[in-house]
């Protein structure tokens, strides 16, 4: 066993968006037996670098899910964008529809200034129905989408497409799942571009190219590592490309129930510690 790739969000963070002293030290020992391990995220780079860094993790980086590649030293390996046209078509669709949305560039993470305003009416919409928004996931879900690092707020979605910066990813949330759906369909048919999710309520769109499994294939040929000796750890739909082409998957016991189907190992909960008993698990192999 020589590589092991993780998730970021409900996988190797843990709810207070922190990775445990335990999840740090296994981390060490894989790569102190000469085991690459491989952060591989849907946040952007600079994002996800800060949160490694804060962390004392030096590892490579998968970062907008799997469209852009770092090595340990910040050297950038592969980068996927998007055609500013087509991200302007999907910013412009979303923004009259009043859609939660964020562009994630090289630089910036682009929002709406209204961004909070259209959550909090969209949960208030729901009140009262079958669907009404749990006001402590409601919670939740806005500090784990404003933790992010380089959200900037615009006025409308022309001055994230004039910054003239690469362009990775789009990415929606909405609470409504019958105004999720329509978007959904909407952009299912545009296949110049790979979509997923990463959590509940969402779906991303990058780069036809661009997934973690991919990325993870790439990383593994220039480190000269066979996948059958990899791990990956996962906890949502955006992980499952890598979960499918390594020789041990692992999936958070925090996971949904056809995602640990797919795995061949289900490890404890991201507050438990997970990614530790997983890797431990797998040093034993």
């Amino acid at each position: 066993m020589r590589l092991i790739a993780t998730d970021l969000d409900g996988t190797l963070l843990n709810e207070e968006h922190e990775v445990s002293e335990e999840n740090i030290k296994a981390i060490r020992r894989a790569q102190e037996q000469g085991i690459e391990v491989i952060v591989a995220t849907g946040r952007t780079y600079f994002d996800a670098v800060s949160i490694c860094k804060k962390f004392g993790l030096n590892t490579y980086l998968i970062s907008y899910n799997g469209a852009a590649i770092h090595d340990k030293s910040g050297q950038e390996i592969l980068s996927l964008t998007m055609e500013r046209d087509d991200v302007r078509y999907m910013v412009n669709w979303l923004e009259e529809r009043d859609c939660y949305y964020e562009v994630s560039t090289n630089k910036k993470i682009y929002i709406s200034s209204r961004a909070k305003e259209i959550l909090h009416k969209e949960a208030e919409q729901l009140r009262g129905t079958a669907f009404e928004v749990d006001s402590i996931y409601f919670e939740e879900i806005v500090e784990q989408i404003f933790s992010q690092s380089g959200m900037t707020p615009v006025k409308n979605y022309e001055e994230a497409m004039d910054a003239e910066e690469a362009l990775y990813k789009v990415f929606c949330f909405s609470f409504d799942d019958k105004k999720r759906k329509i978007a959904i369909d909407n952009f299912a048919r545009m296949k110049q571009f790979l979509m997923t999710s990463s959590m509940t309520n969402n779906f991303e769109l990058g780069n036809k190219d661009a997934s973690k499994g991919n990325a993870l294939k790439r990383v593994a040929n220039r480190l000269g590592v066979s996948l059958d000796n990899a791990m990956a750890i996962g906890d949502n739909y955006n992980d499952v490309s890598m979960m499918e082409i390594v020789g041990f998957s692992v999936a958070m016991g925090t996971a949904k129930e056809d995602i640990k189907k797919l795995c061949s190992f289900v490890t404890y909960g991201n507050d438990k510690h997970g990614v530790a008993h997983a890797i431990e698990k797998f040093m034993s192999i």
